[in-house]
């Protein structure tokens, strides 16, 4: 027997070091052992088919996506569950309608896996696959996971739909949590919740901030601040005054200093006339630039100035109103 075959034995050793270390040099192995991999996984007998369509997940070779997508149909439950989550990592399309007929693939389980210990759920293992493939196709399929009565295909459900991330994804999430009283991870929902950009997510968070929860109902509204907060736009007086339309900007720069330094340029002039005068300099030259700067300054401070604006008056509605108003 060579080496990946043993190492493959080793994969359903009792001993969990035994089993990960063989795992471990697997894939170190890399492409080298997907073949001898698949092999197994086909062979019915071998006794540690679940890890080794496991393993092929984490190898993430293509190879293995029609053997593993045959594997959802197994008889044996551990298989189809690990496939399932092996075809979650590999992200391909070709497994999405496989993935979607074992969303309806058997009641909740009553045994944890041996190998692992969790709890072995097909119907969640394959709505987190399509969650990962951002399946649009699956959504009709994952809302009536939204009532199932295991509550970590429920979980696996939302989150699937959060990550898909359309409008009707969302707002079936929404109609979901309202009713939901499990322990989901809440804050994870609600974050990435918050982090999708559209109406629909605001709206969710806006109804999600009434949940009978109090925990929900606080983490909403401080993600629905945060988001608001982020949306807002600058005040008025904290943006820069646009220049004059049709003025060049070496121009705008040349008004706006001279109507900054009109008033003294109009002092200096009258300066310039007094030491003209006590220098016995021509008075004539001396008043026209006096004047000259003048009348300059005075016409780029009527350029620039600007008449007194009148403020909008408030809205008649609140914002609530205004959503009751154009639902």
């Amino acid at each position: 027997m060579d080496l990946i075959a043993r190492l493959i034995e080793q994969l359903a050793s009792d001993d969990e070091v035994v089993r990960v270390q063989a795992g471990e040099l697997l894939l170190q192995m890399g492409t080298a052992a997907v073949r001898p991999l698949v092999d197994a996984l086909q062979n019915p007998r071998h006794p540690a088919r679940p890890m080794i369509a496991a393993t092929l997940g984490q190898l993430g070779d293509r190879r293995a996506v029609e053997p593993l997508i045959a594997a959802l149909q197994d008889p044996d439950k551990a298989v189809r569950f690990h496939a399932a989550l092996a075809l979650a990592k590999l992200k391909d399309r070709r497994a999405v309608r496989p993935l979607i007929r074992a969303l309806f693939d058997e009641m909740p389980p009553l045994e944890p896996d041996p190998l692992t210990g969790e709890l072995l759920t097909v119907r969640a293992a394959a709505a987190q696959a399509l969650g990962e493939l951002r399946a649009t196709e699956a959504i009709p399929a994952l809302r009536v996971l939204l009532t199932d009565e295991n509550y970590p295909t429920r979980q696996a459900a939302v989150l699937a739909l959060l990550r898909i991330g359309t409008p009707e994804a969302v707002q079936a999430v929404a109609e979901a949590l309202l009713r939901e009283h499990g322990p989901m991870p809440w804050e994870v929902i609600l974050r990435r919740l918050a982090r999708i950009p559209s109406l629909e997510a605001q709206m969710a968070l806006e109804r999600l901030s009434h949940h009978p929860n109090p925990q929900v109902q606080a983490l909403a509204k401080h993600l629905l601040a945060e988001r608001n907060a982020a949306m807002t736009p600058p005040a008025p007086e904290d943006r820069p005054d646009p220049p004059p339309s049709g003025s060049p900007p070496a121009m705008c720069s040349l008004s706006r200093w001279l109507s900054r330094w009109s008033t003294k340029l109009a002092v200096g002039g009258l300066l310039l006339i007094a030491v003209a005068a006590l220098w016995q300099w021509s008075r004539w030259a001396a008043a026209t630039i006096a004047v000259a700067c003048s009348l300059v300054a005075v016409h780029h401070r009527r350029r620039t100035t600007k008449p007194p604006t009148v403020s909008a008056p408030p809205p008649l509605l609140s914002s609530s109103s205004w959503r009751d108003e154009t639902r």
